[in-house]
């Protein structure tokens, strides 16, 4: 069996999924498959793949009857993975070719939960700029300092900057959550994505994230991240976070987490938003004196960033 299974779920992507599946193909470390899972395109897609797998035997690819959505498609490819580890890249980004080669071996340490890199983030490679690199002194991170990073979106939300053992990906990718306000987590795949990531460091001590760049993500058009209809993705991760800092982690994290957001809210719509609401929304009890707690910090939270900008 191969050692990763690189696994592409795509739909409609004949204008970049040749590029995605060759980027995976181009890695230094050899011992891998590749999973493609066409999720019934209409367009060229599935032709190019089908090109891919008569010319590479290391490319396996699968397509489904009928549209199953993003987040199940996700879950057919690593229905289909054999390998130990896994990367998910989605079919309009890239990987790098040395993806592999630096990042597998930190696996050797049994409590690192994942190893991610930065991420360059743009129209091209040629013009993508870095985003998330931490200091190379910064790459082993603590669990407790990862959820610190989560709570100030610090962090990459999506899997694709990140390899997993797959073991972990069968566990901690969800298709729903039990959010107090019943949600549609299936539709774009905002909340599953980054609870792959908080659920498997739950359950590990560290987590290694490298400087350099070894993953592209593309801006189009046509990605979830730029259509964003009605604000569905913030939605998403507000009420997957939410659920997760509430249910899953002791402490403040919670607290901090609803009144960073709840600030977000306000500057965004530039509304005095219910705070008693707002909690209620996002796994609170909606009380008087709880909302009296979070405008504390909301208050804590403003005052540092004032300062930090004069």
């Amino acid at each position: 069996m191969p050692k990763v299974s690189i696994l592409i779920p795509v739909y409609n992507r004949e204008k970049f999924i040749s590029e995605c599946i060759q980027s995976a193909l181009d890695q230094t470390f050899a011992d891998f498959e590749v999973v493609v899972v066409d999720n019934a395109s209409d367009d060229g897609t599935w032709q190019i793949c089908q090109q891919f797998a008569a010319k590479d035997p290391r490319v396996r690819i699968f397509q489904n009857d009928t549209n199953i959505g993003p987040v199940r498609n996700w879950l057919a490819c690593v229905e289909k993975a054999r390998g130990e580890y896994g990367k998910i890249l989605f079919s309009d980004d890239l990987m790098f070719p040395r993806f592999l080669e630096h990042t597998l071996p930190f696996f050797e340490n049994p409590d690192v939960a994942f190893v991610s890199t930065a991420v360059k983030i743009g129209t091209s490679p040629d013009y993508g700029k870095t985003n998330f690199s931490l200091s190379i002194k910064d790459q082993y991170i603590s669990s407790a300092r990862y959820f610190q990073f989560l709570l100030n979106a610090r962090v990459p939300f999506s899997p694709g900057s990140a390899i997993f053992r797959i073991e972990d990906i069968r566990k901690n990718l969800r298709l729903s959550f039990p959010t107090r306000i019943p949600r549609d987590f299936t539709l774009n795949g905002a909340g599953p994505d980054v609870l792959l990531f908080a659920l498997t460091v739950a359950t590990y001590k560290s987590v290694v994230m490298l400087p350099m760049a070894d993953v592209f993500f593309r801006s189009h058009p046509d990605s979830f991240t730029t259509l964003n209809n009605e604000n569905e993705v913030e939605k998403g991760y507000r009420a997957a976070l939410a659920w997760f800092f509430a249910e899953k982690l002791p402490g403040n994290y919670w607290a901090k987490y609803v009144a960073r957001s709840w600030l977000s809210r306000v500057l965004r719509t530039r509304k005095l938003i219910s705070l008693t609401k707002h909690c209620y929304e996002y796994e609170g009890t909606g009380e008087f004196y709880e909302a009296l707690r979070v405008l504390g910090i909301s208050l804590y939270i403003a005052t540092i960033e004032i300062a930090g900008l004069q």
